[in-house]
């Protein structure tokens, strides 16, 4: 079973530019940058993938946090993540949802 946590961030980014930014500001690498499925891997196998609206939506941007330990360690994991993006990108990151 995964568990989930999704930060919400008001910014126009195409899913390549958002990963690309969130790789930089955790100093990770992106994997899968030729799929669409790339996402970030992050210690103890948790993961970051990016939603992005689809044709005629608006924003937000989803960021989704993935954990296959606990729901706790998604959430621990996602507001880890929240803080260095708040930091490093300027993003107005609205909330984290569970």
């Amino acid at each position: 079973m995964e568990y989930s946590a999704t930060i919400v961030a008001q910014t126009y980014q195409t899913k390549p530019e958002a990963l690309a930014i969130i790789a930089a500001a955790l100093a990770l690498p992106v994997t899968g940058t030729a799929t669409a499925h790339s996402y970030i891997s992050l210690a103890r196998g948790g993961r970051v993938e990016v939603e992005i609206p689809k044709f005629g939506e608006s924003l937000p941007l989803a960021i989704d946090v993935y954990s296959r330990r606990s729901a706790a360690e998604a959430r621990t994991s996602a507001q880890n993540v929240l803080e260095i993006l708040t930091t490093a990108t300027g993003w107005q990151i609205e909330h984290l949802h569970d």
